[in-house]
């Protein structure tokens, strides 16, 4: 394999780009910015790929030249490459970035439209916040000095996660707050017994191995909604963790409460007190799944393999 798909090449472009970005942040260059963060973003995705393994930059189409230009096969003098939502998809599947992420999705897709010169940046869009919160994850995963990275950024970027932290958790506060309310206020003047028929009409909490209206499979995990206190149920995504002793665990996508209807997704998760990861569980610590079935859609996070293999179990 050439120098051009090592880590560190890879790694240096994410390094020289993300110094570009933070620049021209800082002198409002907008466009500039969002270029080069998503540059940066995409080339750190795919260093963290290759540490992994190079095969993992392969696109799975086309010819075969990358396949046998990354295993020596022959040199090829045009390779193709993952892009940067696929690498990023890939690192989702592995666990390495959060299942679903709307704002980093937003970022590289602005990231396009300025290489296109078409791009439209809300008011809300906090794009230095996204960069540097997703920059952060990728460099903790390869145990890589965040400080060293940034070099003369890092207060800039410390400040900017402080701010959004606090941001995501008063935002998440304030919804909490406000479900609890309405609720209290719904039930207020009525007997217990009112609120008790309400909640025996709500949608039945079939929680473990499901499949989703997308025709996706997922685990449905219990949870305690923490507005209102009933039942609620957090979703949850294929393996990230397979353990030799004990469950697997995984990323808990969205929260769900069909009493006060209160939801979360995405970075709101933490926020309200939801781990980053899950034992597969039931409440008395009862595996959902079985040792195979955690194996197979770890080994395969689409689900192809589990749903093939068990499709009576997750349909019944």
């Amino acid at each position: 394999m050439d120098d051009s798909l090592s880590f560190s090449t890879f790694f240096a472009g994410a390094h020289r780009f993300a110094q570009s970005a933070m620049e021209s942040h800082s002198e409002e260059k907008e466009d500039l910015f969002l270029l080069h963060a998503g540059v940066s973003i995409e080339r750190l995705a795919k260093a963290v790929l290759v540490d992994k393994s190079p095969f993992l930059l392969m696109e799975m189409k086309g010819k075969d030249d990358t396949l046998y230009h990354l295993a020596g096969v022959r040199q090829t003098a045009k390779l193709r490459t993952v892009g940067a939502s696929q690498a990023i998809s890939r690192l989702r599947d592995m666990g390495i970035l959060p299942p679903r992420d709307a704002d980093l999705d937003e970022l590289i897709e602005l990231r396009n439209g300025v290489a296109h010169l078409n791009a439209s940046v809300s008011d809300s869009f906090d794009g230095l916040a996204v960069f540097c919160r997703v920059t952060n994850t990728m460099l903790a995963h390869l145990d890589r000095s965040q400080d060293l990275y940034w070099g003369s950024w890092s207060s800039l970027v410390s400040i900017t996660l402080s701010d959004l932290s606090k941001k995501t958790e008063r935002d998440v506060a304030r919804r909490i707050e406000q479900a609890r309310q309405r609720h209290t206020n719904r039930f207020r003047d009525l007997p217990d017994e009112a609120l008790r028929s309400y909640i025996a009409t709500r949608p039945n909490l079939n929680y473990g191995l499901q499949v989703t209206k997308d025709n996706e499979i997922a685990v449905f995990l219990p949870w305690k909604c923490p507005a209102c206190g009933n039942g609620a149920l957090l979703v949850a995504g294929p393996p990230v963790i397979i353990r030799e002793e004990g469950p697997a665990e995984s990323h808990p996508s969205a929260f769900l409460c069909f009493v006060c209807r209160f939801v979360l997704k995405d970075v709101e998760m933490e926020a309200a007190g939801v781990p980053l990861h899950l034992p597969l569980v039931d409440e008395n610590g009862e595996r959902y799944l079985t040792r195979v079935e955690e194996v197979l859609w770890h080994e395969e996070p689409s689900g192809s393999e589990l749903l093939d293999d068990s499709s009576d179990e997750v349909d019944g």
